[in-house]
C-alpha cells in the first residue's frame, strides 16, 4: 500500500464530513455521558490508555534496530523495528503540530468552561488576526494540555503502531483493526477525548505511517 495523492485526499474526503457530524451531533452527548458515569468507566479507560503511550514503541522500535544491528545481525529485522521507531516519532510530530494549530480543549476542559466549546483556531476572530494569534499562543502556552485534545494523540500512536503490523503482517489484518479500536475507545471512556478526536488521530496515525512505509518500503521487503 503506497500513500498516493489519490488516497491521501480520498480519506479526507471521507473523514472530514464524518469528523463534521460528529463535532455538531455526537461529541458532547458521548463525552457528558461517560463525565458523569466516570466512576464506572475513568479507570478501565486509563488502563487501556496506556497502550496508546509512544514511549514502548519509540523505544521497542530503537532497541530492536540496536539489536539486530549490533548484537544479531540481521538486515530484514532492523529495518522493520527501525520503521517502528520512525512512524510512531513522525506520526507524533505531526500530532504534536495539528494539536497546537487547533487546540481542542478537552471534554473535562469544557465542563468547567462550557462555552469554550470547539477550536481555539476558529474562535474569538472580533479580535483581529493578530490578537486572535496571541490568544491562541497565550492559552495554549499556559494550558498545553487542556487545549490539546485534536487529534488525539494516543490514538495517532496506536493507528501508527498497528498500521506498522499490517504493513509487516497483513494477514492479521482484522485482528490489528479489534485491537486498535480497542485501545482507542480507552480515551474516550476516560473521559480524555471526543469521539472526532479519535477519527481525526486514527487518520494521522494511518497516512503519517504510509508516508513512512513509502521511504522505506524496499528495505522492509523480504
Amino acid at each position: 500500500m503506497r500513500l498516493t495523492k489519490k488516497l491521501f485526499f480520498t480519506v479526507l474526503i471521507i473523514v472530514l464530513p464524518l469528523v463534521v457530524i460528529s463535532y455538531n451531533f455526537f461529541d458532547k452527548p458521548v463525552a457528558d455521558y461517560f463525565y458523569l458515569h466516570r466512576e464506572i468507566f475513568h479507570h478501565f479507560g486509563k488502563l487501556l490508555s496506556l497502550t496508546g503511550e509512544s514511549q514502548w514503541y519509540i523505544g521497542a522500535g530503537l532497541l530492536g534496530f540496536l539489536f539486530f544491528k549490533y548484537v544479531k545481525n540481521n538486515e530484514l529485522y532492523k529495518n522493520r523495528f527501525l520503521f517502528l521507531f520512525y512512524a510512531n516519532v513522525f506520526s507524533g510530530l505531526v500530532s504534536i503540530l495539528l494539536k497546537w494549530i487547533f487546540s481542542r480543549v478537552r471534554p473535562k476542559g469544557l465542563h468547567y468552561s462550557p462555552e469554550e466549546y470547539g477550536f481555539l483556531l476558529f474562535q474569538h476572530y472580533d479580535k483581529g488576526f493578530f490578537a486572535q494569534l496571541k490568544y491562541h499562543y497565550i492559552t495554549m502556552f499556559h494550558h498545553p494540555s487542556t487545549y490539546a485534545s485534536f487529534p488525539s494523540g494516543h490514538t495517532v500512536t496506536i493507528a501508527a503502531t498497528f498500521t506498522v503490523m499490517y504493513l509487516l503482517f497483513p494477514r492479521y489484518l482484522y485482528l490489528w483493526i479489534i485491537l486498535g479500536i480497542s485501545f482507542a475507545s480507552g480515551r474516550i471512556l476516560a473521559g480524555d477525548h471526543f469521539i472526532s478526536d479519535i477519527m481525526a488521530g486514527t487518520v494521522v496515525g494511518i497516512l503519517a505511517t504510509l508516508f513512512i512505509y513509502d521511504k522505506m518500503r524496499n528495505k522492509l521487503k523480504k
